[in-house]
């Protein structure tokens, strides 16, 4: 990613910004100078943004989404970090370093903290609901569970409209089998009568091995090994992978290697445990689970019924239907034999469009949002 991709654009010397810090960023060194500068410095913005995100963190069950928020943020840079300067930077063993000179905007920070909150949690509202535990095998041989990363885990799936809940039994069958057969998953989470799950998530964390570089660095190694089994529908895809971490001591440097498999990880599955979620297969024909949500209309009585007839006539039915506090009509619904969202959503828009009444759809991945067009 080139270096201009952390400049801000114009317009930010307008916003107000914190006092400049000089912080520190580091890189595994593999060879690729420019690589490796620019994962540096996107460590010292993550380093910065934890601090700045830190400050709006309320309660214990934000700690975990600041992780997230600080994720999407990194990613975004532009708007939130500005590099004054490049103090120094170097290749020490095998660890390359960079300290440097950066602004933080304070009030889009907060505000794109709020936003993402807001966002995760109303999509944890969302009636899909996964089976998650995660362990964590450590290198004295240790098993226990790892309660961090479940929480890791359960914001990326609450990002994408998935719920979180916890299986007893499936924790205590990683801490005997770091990967156990997705019958075996299945058979356990259909047995649970508390949840509604209709999937389970299991991973496990192996710490491999931890050392200090000559930099002064440690690099902690961590192997991360996940599984995603559908209930119903026997759909099962797996993840494994080895991370590396740095940090000042030893835990820092596992803990960092552990949050990247976490993320990575479920980014991964959360897509293929959305699509599992979202259709089921019966007698051949798929069955498409999910909500169709309607902004704009300004005749709720009859244009509520004309689309009630509509999706009707796309083969789904309605399983529950309401005006939402925004004004927005919420169908929730199972339809037949359609393929994926963005088929549904065209056939609404085309047959609406024959009627009179122009659509545009709003990018979402876990329901469809259309906006009438006046």
């Amino acid at each position: 990613m080139a270096f201009g991709l952390f400049l801000l654009g114009g317009g930010f010397i307008d916003q107000p910004i914190c006092s400049a810090e000089i912080v520190e960023g580091v890189a595994i060194y593999n060879g690729d100078t420019q690589k490796s500068r620019e994962l540096a410095l996107r460590d010292a913005m993550r380093t910065l943004l934890e601090s700045k995100v830190g400050i709006y963190i309320r309660s214990n069950s934000e700690v975990d989404m600041g992780v997230l928020v600080v994720d999407r943020i990194v990613a975004r840079s532009t708007g939130y970090v500005r590099i004054n300067e490049i103090v120094s930077e170097g290749i020490e063993g095998d660890v390359y370093i960079v300290r440097a000179d950066l602004d933080a905007d304070d009030t889009n920070i907060e505000t794109k903290y709020k936003d993402d909150v807001a966002k995760a949690m109303a999509a944890a509202l969302e009636p899909r609901v996964a089976n998650v535990a995660v362990v964590d095998y450590s290198i004295d041989g240790s098993v226990r569970r790892d309660e961090r990363a479940v929480n890791i885990v359960g914001q990326y799936l609450s990002e994408m409209g998935i719920q979180l809940v916890e299986n007893e039994g499936v924790a205590q069958l990683l801490s005997h089998s770091i990967n156990p057969y997705p019958s075996d998953l299945r058979r356990l989470a259909r047995n649970d009568g508390d949840n509604e799950a209709n999937s389970v998530l299991a991973g496990s964390m192996r710490d491999v091995n931890v050392t200090r570089d000559s930099s002064g660095y440690y690099k902690g190694v961590v192997e991360a090994s996940f599984s995603f089994v559908g209930i119903q529908n026997g759909y099962a895809n797996s993840y494994m992978e080895q991370f590396v971490g740095l940090g000042k001591t030893a835990d820092e440097a596992l803990f960092a290697a552990r949050r990247e498999a976490a993320a990575t990880a479920t980014e991964y599955l959360a897509r293929a445990a959305l699509k599992t979620m979202q259709f089921e297969n019966r007698g051949g024909v798929n069955n498409l689970n999910t909500t169709v949500e309607i902004h704009g209309l300004w005749d709720r009585a009859n244009q509520s019924a004309f689309f009630n007839s509509l999706l009707e006539g796309a083969k789904c039915r309605i399983t529950r239907a309401g005006f939402s506090a925004n004004g927005a009509y919420k169908v929730k619904l199972i339809a037949q034999g359609w393929e994926s969202l963005y088929e549904l959503s065209q056939e609404i828009v085309m047959a609406a469009a024959n009627n009179g009444i122009s659509l545009v759809p709003l990018e979402s991945t876990t329901k469809i949002i259309l906006q009438v067009q006046y």
